[in-house]
């Protein structure tokens, strides 16, 4: 992707349910959102990730890109029809 943009490249918000986010800040606590991104990219990536209403995960740089779109499996099994939400956090944090 960087080679076609020339410039700082980030993948976001594959890892949640576009029917859900209506409902984001409906929740009690700030979903998570996961991401990569080139550390250029980083800054305006969590800015539109607060901005739409999650907590920015960032769980690397683009080397980490297609661990990343593997992973989705992960949520799309156990997910009912509508898709969830889901949080990471330290403990003491929600």
């Amino acid at each position: 992707m960087k080679s076609f943009t020339r410039g700082p490249v980030a993948k976001s918000f594959t890892m949640n349910f576009g029917a859900l986010f209506g409902a984001v800040r409906e929740q009690r606590v700030r979903p998570s959102n996961r991401y990569v991104a080139d550390e250029a990219a980083r800054e305006i990536t969590e800015r539109l990730i607060r901005d739409a209403g999650y907590d920015p995960v960032r769980v690397g740089d683009l080397s980490r890109a297609r661990d990343f779109e593997n992973a989705v499996w992960l949520l799309m099994g156990v997910a009912p029809t509508g898709g969830v939400f889901y949080r990471f956090a330290v403990p003491g944090e929600l």
